[in-house]
């Protein structure tokens, strides 16, 4: 799966011309052009695209934005967000024309998310307002609740079997008042639950299929945030406790259990940033954390990103957590995402081996001994399969997981 960044205002007219419709996506104004060549390469080259649409074009922002707000972020029209959204749907329906072959329609896309990072005043503004009795009170929240719902709405009418995901949360906050509020705060907030997770007055509940967070570590991912409303690798479970708690209560819609998804995780490497985490390291981080996620229940993992960025103006503010160079060249962080592979001590004589596996077949999971490497045990795996196996083992030993002549990266586990 790919994640499309879509920004609203770079799709949507600077000035609405005269007969323009917002839901209509022929309507005069709209320029799909970058939209539709990446849904058609992408989906031509095999892979699902998941559309994730923020920013808003400034006839869609709220009345006395101040200069400190970000363009496309101050109290967006959920009206105008839906609008968009059904053109979006019905333009990638798959039962919408290619201007540039009206034979041929645009592919499909089931998978949407409505907004980036909400719990940011990068994204989403204002914050935080003050009430008539001089209180903080969170306002995000409130704001995305209105554009999540005018989202989900407009795209579930186009299509029931779209897909619809929370805009994921940052991972960390500031004291009330800052420019982020915790992802915890955050999500209590956007269900209607207050800190000790009892329902408040929910007039419109929320609507998603999925929630949605970005669990960036300050380390490894087993490091957990150091703050009670911050939520790393390992701290999936205190969102998942405020989604079951609204599941249960019914502040959030449609009834029933939600999938759990994390669209944005990665670690920067050495090389190419002199200053980030060792290439190798970084490898065994990122199959470390597939396997922390998996284990607290979430669905789908999606890694920030394919290929480094240029150090444009220099590697401080450049993306380099590909799993492909900037030249094309693979990073074992490629091997670790398609094979991850990793064992975990359950006691002084006992492993546990964790996979997934990238294709069907037989994965032999082998210890080095002497230089060679020897069969510990053997699977039977479907394509896309998480595995486990529990092998004795004492000491500290290397193993590693063959499948279909794809090799997973060594494992050292230690005594």
């Amino acid at each position: 799966m790919i994640r499309l960044d879509v920004t609203w205002s770079t799709i949507a007219p600077t000035v609405r011309p005269a007969g323009f419709v917002a839901s209509e996506p022929s309507s005069p104004g709209y320029d799909w052009t970058t939209l539709d060549a990446q849904v058609r390469e992408l989906s031509g080259a095999g892979f699902k695209i998941l559309v994730d649409v923020w920013g808003a074009p400034s006839w869609a922002e709220g009345p006395d934005q101040p200069r400190s707000a970000p363009a496309g972020t101050w109290k967006p029209s959920p009206s105008a967000f839906g609008a968009f959204a059904t053109a979006l749907a019905t333009r990638y329906s798959g039962s919408f024309a290619d201007p540039l072959s009206p034979l041929t329609d645009l592919p499909r896309v089931v998978d949407w998310q409505a907004w980036n990072e909400p719990n940011l005043a990068t994204n989403l503004t204002p914050q935080w307002i003050r009430t008539s009795k001089g209180k903080l009170q969170a306002e995000s929240p409130i704001i995305d609740r209105k554009l999540q719902n005018a989202f989900y709405m407009a795209v579930k009418h186009v299509s029931q079997s779209n897909l619809v995901i929370q805009g994921g949360t940052a991972p960390y906050g500031d004291p009330p008042g800052g420019q982020r509020i915790p992802p915890v705060d955050f999500d209590e907030d956007l269900f209607c639950l207050n800190s000790s997770l009892q329902k408040l007055s929910c007039p419109d509940p929320v609507h998603l299929d999925a929630l949605d967070h970005h669990p960036y570590g300050i380390y490894g991912p087993t490091w957990h945030a150091l703050d009670p409303g911050d939520v790393a690798v390992p701290d999936i479970v205190k969102l998942t406790r405020v989604l079951h708690a609204a599941e249960r209560v019914g502040t959030v819609l449609p009834r029933g259990p939600k999938q759990v998804w994390c669209t944005e995780i990665s670690w920067d490497t050495k090389p190419p940033n002199p200053q980030a985490i060792p290439v190798v390291r970084a490898a065994h981080w990122l199959e470390q954390s597939l396997y922390v996620l998996w284990s607290q229940g979430v669905d789908t993992v999606l890694w920030w990103q394919l290929a480094d960025s240029p150090p444009i103006p220099s590697y401080a503010v450049a993306y380099e957590a590909g799993v492909y160079f900037l030249d094309g060249r693979t990073k074992p962080g490629a091997t670790a995402f398609r094979f991850p592979f990793l064992t975990n001590r359950v006691s002084p004589s006992l492993v546990e081996a964790w996979g997934r596996a990238p294709v069907s077949g037989t994965v032999s999971i082998e210890i080095l001994a002497h230089r060679n490497w020897r069969l510990a045990t053997r699977l039977q795996v479907r394509a896309d399969q998480v595995f486990q196996a529990e092998m004795p083992l004492t000491g500290a030993e290397s193993l590693r997981a063959q499948l279909a002549g794809k090799t997973s990266l060594a494992w050292n586990q230690g005594a």
